[in-house]
C-alpha cells in the first residue's frame, strides 16, 4: 500500500514509544509535488493492475538540497548571475525547481537561463512590497545592473555603506525564502 500510495521507508525517523518501536514512511514532495503526486494516484486509479503505473522518470536526478545548503547555492548563483558559464555549476540546475521550470530534458543552457528568471523574478517580486524596495535596489545595483564596487553600489543609492549592506542582505535573505517556498512549496511564483 506503501508502494502504491509513493510513500518510502525512513529507517533514520524510526522511533520508540511504550516499549514499542514503529517505522516512518514518507514522500519528498520536492521530488515529486502535491500535483504530480495527485495524477500519479489518479492514473493508478484507473489502471488495470495496481503499480502499471510507474512514477515518471527523470532522466537527471534531482538534488534535494538542505535549506542553508539551498540558501548558499542562491547566494553563488547571485554572485555568478551575469556568467552563465559560472552557473552551469551551480547546483540549483539540478534542484526541482529549475527542472520543473525548464523540463527533465532541458539542456545547461536552458536551465541556466530559468534559473537566472527565477532569480530575476524573486528579486522583483520584492517591489511590489513598500517596505523591500530599498532591498530590491540594492540588489539590482548589486547584481543586476552591478555597479563596479559595493561602496560606488551604495553611492549611486545615496546611501552609507552599512545601511546599504544591511539592505542587500535583507534582499538576499528575503529571495533566499521565495526561492525555497516555490523549492519546497511547488510554487511557481514567489510573493513578497
Amino acid at each position: 500500500m506503501f508502494a502504491y500510495a509513493e510513500l518510502a521507508r525512513i529507517p533514520q525517523a524510526d522511533f520508540e514509544a511504550g516499549g514499542r518501536r514503529y517505522g516512518v514512511y514518507g514522500h519528498d514532495w520536492r521530488v515529486m509535488p502535491p500535483v504530480a503526486w495527485l495524477a500519479l494516484l489518479a492514473e493508478r486509479e484507473i489502471a488495470a493492475e495496481p503499480q502499471a503505473t510507474q512514477p515518471p522518470r527523470v532522466t537527471e536526478p534531482l538534488l534535494v538540497l538542505s535549506q542553508p545548503d539551498f540558501a548558499a547555492a542562491m547566494r553563488e548563483a547571485l554572485r555568478h548571475y551575469g556568467q552563465p558559464d559560472l552557473l552551469r555549476q551551480n547546483p540549483l540546475l539540478r534542484s526541482r525547481l529549475v527542472i520543473e521550470r525548464a523540463s527533465a530534458q532541458a539542456g545547461a543552457d536552458e536551465r541556466v537561463a530559468v534559473l537566472q528568471a527565477l532569480i530575476k523574478e524573486a528579486a522583483e517580486s520584492l517591489q511590489r512590497a513598500p517596505r523591500q524596495v530599498k532591498s530590491y535596489r540594492a540588489l539590482y545595483h548589486t547584481y543586476f545592473q552591478p555597479a563596479s564596487t559595493q561602496e560606488q553600489a551604495a553611492e549611486l543609492l545615496d546611501l552609507p555603506f552599512s545601511t546599504y549592506r544591511r539592505h542587500l542582505q535583507t534582499g538576499i535573505a528575503r529571495m533566499s525564502e521565495i526561492l525555497w517556498q516555490q523549492e519546497v512549496g511547488g510554487s511557481s511564483r514567489g510573493s513578497p
